[in-house]
């Protein structure tokens, strides 16, 4: 039959997006929440802006750099990655996320020659596109997600408030362990702030994951059998010291830390959480996956 095209005719024999995109979304979040919180306390604390200043651009150009590899990596044809660009289609996710990713690196590129030339003005008048810029490639994977209908659990707007809590997390932690390596240049009010970041943003993704935990069957049953997967199944080792590494030790240890102003707990929840954030986003994408589609 001419026309006739055979897209899909075979079950997928194993997980298809696996530790290379989990790679992609922890590294996603490092660069991204580091981006929008060092514009917020550029702004706030201009008088400790230099801190701000240099590392915003290292830890972005650094953490979107593993971005950028693991995804060229991950293509069945990465030599072709070109083609996203020459012959663009912006129905789709993923080209939009190419070119907002590729926008962003040149805005971190400006960020890092500003602080190079001790020109703090070129990064002042990028400020509001970069802004922007970090906010869509923070979440434009749950776009790529919510366009997986057959996963009932990847639904963009969930998506999309969890990545965004995802670089809060990420972006404070990686401030906290940067200034501790540093020998503590921060003022206290800038550490005790970072530390109320990560306690309010880790507590907020909890809730979410303890509530699909919960209501999962309410919603349907391939969303009831993904947390059975994730709790009991073969993740569960992923899932579980995701949970308490992102969200309940650095919880604890950032509360004790800001209670009675010993910052080395501050560090290693930091630590915690950068860690455990790479599992439970590996948990969260490959749990799905284990299910047949039909």
């Amino acid at each position: 039959m001419l026309g006739a095209e055979v897209t899909f005719d075979v079950a997928l024999p194993k997980v298809v997006w696996g530790w290379l995109v989990s790679t992609n979304m922890w590294a996603k979040s490092i660069a991204t929440g580091t981006f929008l919180l060092g514009l917020y306390f550029i702004k706030k604390y201009p008088e400790q802006d230099n801190f701000f200043r240099k590392w915003l651009p290292i830890l972005g150009i650094i953490f979107i750099g593993i971005t950028l590899l693991v995804t060229v990596l991950d293509l069945h044809h990465m030599f072709r990655f070109w083609k996203i660009f020459v012959f663009a289609h912006f129905t789709s996710a993923v080209t939009l996320g190419a070119w907002v990713v590729s926008a962003f690196v040149i805005v971190l590129l400006i960020a890092f020659w500003s602080w190079v030339t001790g020109n703090k003005k070129l990064l002042d008048r990028i400020m509001i596109p970069g802004f922007i810029l970090a906010f869509f490639s923070t979440i434009y994977t749950a776009g790529i997600m919510g366009e997986a209908t057959a996963r009932e659990v990847w639904v963009f707007p969930a998506e999309m408030i969890s990545m965004l809590l995802s670089a809060m997390i990420a972006g404070s932690a990686a401030y906290l362990v940067v200034d501790a390596i540093y020998g503590n240049v921060l003022k206290e009010e800038i550490r005790r702030e970072l530390g109320y970041i990560l306690f309010g943003s880790a507590g907020l993704a909890a809730a979410m994951f303890i509530g699909e935990l919960f209501f999962a069957k309410i919603h349907s049953e391939f969303a009831y059998k993904t947390i059975e997967i994730l709790a009991f199944g073969d993740v569960a080792p992923f899932f579980w010291g995701g949970m308490f590494l992102t969200f309940i030790i650095p919880m604890v240890l950032v509360g004790i830390a800001n209670e009675n102003k010993k910052y080395q707990y501050a560090f290693l929840g930091a630590l915690s959480a950068i860690v455990g954030l790479w599992l439970i986003k590996h948990a969260w994408l490959i749990a799905p996956q284990y299910l047949p589609l039909s």
